[in-house]
């Protein structure tokens, strides 16, 4: 039986938690449709009407329970942003209450679970999940994955909690692919972590087998439609073949460890992804990124017996982090919405750390108390540093200009941005900004036809044929069979013709 004061502790750390959770994420509730959300939502006919959508468009496909949630929302809310990001900022507060559940059911320790929640639900990384629409499926596919691990655990003690796995892991999966790795995580805790003495007979053991395997060769399934489904235009990892793309996999590791330990500067489109001569050349950082790799081997064995929460925060990051890996091509190179879950195993990974120099602290009874001192002072500098960071990163979501402008000024050298921010300008009708912009682009990486094209197009619209020759022609330069520039010298030579009479 639970005591009452123990109980009352945990339902008042958990409304702190959802409190904190909610309170830092409060100001991206104004933001408005960016990017993705236009074709997602406010261009998505399908989702437009419910009853037709139910009939017509639900499936059992990944994703298909995110669309549902938006056809849902669009039928009370319409084309309302709030109610959207209101979703995203409650799913994001529901995964934090269970990570704390879930840390203190595998290790008993009230103190390391909330702080574990406590800076997950701060981490600054976490925005582009959170505070972008498009990015909610992440949140919630990390919702459904902690909750299928928090009962698969609990099944242990009920076949009932089997089932609710199960449906669990189905979510998981109508929401996103973090369900690719929930059977990997199940035989993690298996192995290594499962207390062997509250095994509940044969029988149980056979039934949790035949379903781990089952939910196995789903993932697989999983993995297989993900990477048939594969953008392989738009995923600049495909760039890469042979040595190089074992380059950039390795050194692309090395740099989401940094963007989460250090999240200083965000956007969407990280230079390191798209600076593919840099990126794929063999650098100190490849080897950094192989050392930290087996230290982090060596160091999960090492603390499997004494130090748990350690061993396996290390193991929930690698076999969450499995999917955006790369390590079979599926997705961008760098996207900071990707390792909304795997950055769990980073916030316990820093919780189990701050509590093992707690007790160290703790033995040092000469300077025990300014030790104290030193820490808390740090720990509450380190949880406000990041609120304030995540604070500021939900502003750079309230519209599309600010949204591309923040992303240029973290990363001058983002050409990408560059070209969206001028597509942006293009389509609101401020023609010489769009010009502007397509211009620095180019100065900064030449060899886009695209771009020429874009500038092509504009300068013929503003009637300057010399100029929309120029550049057409140095499209073609860079791509001889380009249609789009062949089609706009087509339209020059049309315009110059002199009219019939």
């Amino acid at each position: 039986m639970i005591k009452r004061p123990y109980f009352k502790l945990k339902f008042i750390l958990i409304v702190l938690l959802a409190c904190i959770s909610f309170g830092v994420y409060i100001n991206s509730l104004q933001g408005g449709f960016l990017i993705d959300d236009h074709a997602g939502i406010l261009e998505n006919k399908n989702i437009h009407d419910l009853n037709s959508y139910l009939k017509n468009n639900f499936n059992f496909s990944p994703g298909a329970f995110v669309e549902l949630v938006r056809a849902v929302i669009w039928n009370f809310f319409g084309s309302n942003t709030l109610p959207y990001h209101l979703f995203n900022v409650l799913a994001h507060v529901v995964t934090v209450i269970l990570i704390f559940v879930l840390c203190n059911i595998l290790f008993k320790n009230i103190t390391l679970s909330f702080l574990t929640g406590l800076i997950f639900a701060v981490h600054p990384i976490h925005t582009e999940a959170v505070s972008w629409i498009s990015g909610g499926p992440y949140v919630l596919s990390a919702l459904f994955f902690t909750l299928s691990l928090i009962f698969y655990i609990k099944s242990e003690q009920s076949m009932f909690y089997l089932v609710l796995t199960v449906l669990a892991f189905v979510l998981s999966y109508l929401t996103g692919n973090s369900a690719v790795s929930l059977p990997l995580i199940f035989i993690v805790y298996e192995l290594f972590f499962r207390d062997k003495t509250q095994d509940r007979g044969v029988f149980s053991r056979k039934i949790r087998i035949f379903v781990l395997a089952a939910l196995l060769l789903t993932a697989i399934m999983v993995a297989a439609i993900f990477f048939l489904r594969r953008n392989t235009f738009i995923h600049t990892i495909f760039y890469f073949k042979g040595f190089s793309y074992l380059v950039v996999v390795t050194k692309a590791f090395l740099y989401y460890l940094k963007i989460i330990y250090l999240p200083l500067a965000r956007g969407l489109y990280h230079p390191f992804a798209y600076n593919s001569v840099d990126t794929s050349k063999l650098s100190p950082a490849f080897f950094v990124s192989l050392s930290v790799l087996v230290f982090s081997i060596f160091l999960f064995f090492k603390c499997l017996k004494k130090n748990k929460p350690v061993s396996f925060s290390i193991a929930l990051f690698f076999v969450t982090y499995l999917p955006y890996s790369n390590i079979i091509p599926v997705c961008n190179i760098i996207s900071e919405r990707y390792v909304y879950l795997p950055s769990l195993g980073v916030s316990l990974l820093i919780a189990a750390l701050f509590l093992i120099a707690w007790e160290a602290i703790n033995k040092d009874l000469s300077s025990k108390k300014v030790l104290r001192i030193i820490a808390m002072v740090l720990l509450v500098l380190f949880i406000l540093s990041y609120s304030i960071l995540t604070v500021k990163r939900n502003n750079e979501y309230k519209d599309i200009i600010t949204y591309w402008k923040t992303n240029i000024n973290n990363f001058p050298d983002g050409y990408m941005a560059y070209n969206n921010l001028a597509g942006t300008f293009y389509v609101m009708g401020q023609t010489e900004q769009a010009l502007a912009y397509s211009w620095i682009t180019l100065m900064i990486k030449a060899d886009q036809p695209h771009v020429w094209c874009n500038l092509g197009k504009v300068y013929f619209e503003k009637k300057d044929m010399a100029m929309s020759e120029f550049c057409y022609k140095e499209a073609l330069k860079l791509d001889k069979g380009y249609p789009p520039a062949i089609q706009g010298m087509k339209l020059i030579k049309e315009k110059e013709l002199p009219k019939k009479d």
